[in-house]
């Protein structure tokens, strides 16, 4: 295994320049993941590794889990190997908490076409949604609660940002994923195949306690500082909102998401 100690190596950039950069993810295919975890579940769902980065003490506390990466999969090409040096860890580690462990994977072939959605299915719409804990962690609870997917409206952050894979815990890797880069006229057309909702606090919007989700339909949470636009709005079929007790102005978008597809599951 080839050891790497110098800032400037050129695989060590590389990582850097994936771990923050969308444009270059986007231009080269991949992005970067981090802990024995997060590699693990990439490696389990399919994901290719293209190298994998380990400091000594790493490999050492993981040696079982990454042995099944040196040895790879039947048929097909194992991960590059490199140890790295504690220094390298700091540099690269987004989160303090790699346990020693990254690797440069190439994408998965998603997000997908919004047409190639399935009729009479139940998926939540992101719209402009930027903080990657959110998108994340409702991307997270449609996985576990079986929802068929989440589309991603235009503006929505990256799901290959790495703090977006951390908070869904892999269920980027698992659950299938959707791009809409007109949300407004995706919508128009899409409320001709399902029910579509937009949640928002509105005097003309009907309670979830009111809305059965029987058949195809569609939930859409909006940005969390300034919620939906009209036009956004407009292009549903109906408003839903969630009924509240105590003082709150609102909810998290995260929690609402995760009411909303809770219903939309039973």
């Amino acid at each position: 295994m080839e050891r790497i100690t110098s800032r400037e190596n050129k695989m060590i950039k590389e990582y850097g320049k994936l771990l923050n950069a969308k444009s270059y993810r986007d231009k080269t295919g991949k992005f970067v993941v981090e802990s024995r975890k997060l590699v693990q579940e990439a490696y389990e769902s399919g994901v290719e590794l293209e190298k994998v980065f380990v400091t000594q003490s790493g490999y050492e506390k993981s040696q079982a889990a990454l042995q099944k990466l040196f040895e790879g999969k039947k048929g097909e090409k194992s991960p590059s190997f490199y140890e790295i040096t504690e220094d390298l860890e700091k540099k690269l580690t987004q989160t303090g908490n790699a346990q020693g462990i990254f690797a440069v994977c190439k994408k998965l072939d998603k997000p997908m076409n919004l047409n190639t959605i399935k009729n009479g299915a139940k998926y939540i719409f992101l719209s402009e949604l930027q903080d990657t804990g959110n998108v994340g962690t409702i991307i997270r609870t449609a996985d576990a609660l079986g929802l068929d997917g989440v589309i991603l409206g235009k503006n929505t952050c990256d799901v290959f940002s790495l703090k977006v894979l951390r908070a869904s815990m892999g269920s980027v890797f698992h659950i299938d994923l959707y791009q809409s880069e007109n949300p407004a006229e995706d919508l128009q057309g899409l409320s001709k195949r399902f029910q579509t909702y937009a949640a928002v606090l509105d005097e003309q919007a009907k309670s979830l306690k009111e809305i059965s989700f029987d058949g195809g339909s569609i939930v859409v949470i909006g940005n969390e500082g300034n919620g939906l636009s009209q036009d956004i709005v407009s292009a549903c079929s109906q408003k839903v909102f969630i009924p509240m007790k105590g003082q709150a102005e609102s909810f998290n978008a995260g929690v609402a998401a995760g009411i909303l597809i809770w219903e939309m599951a039973k």
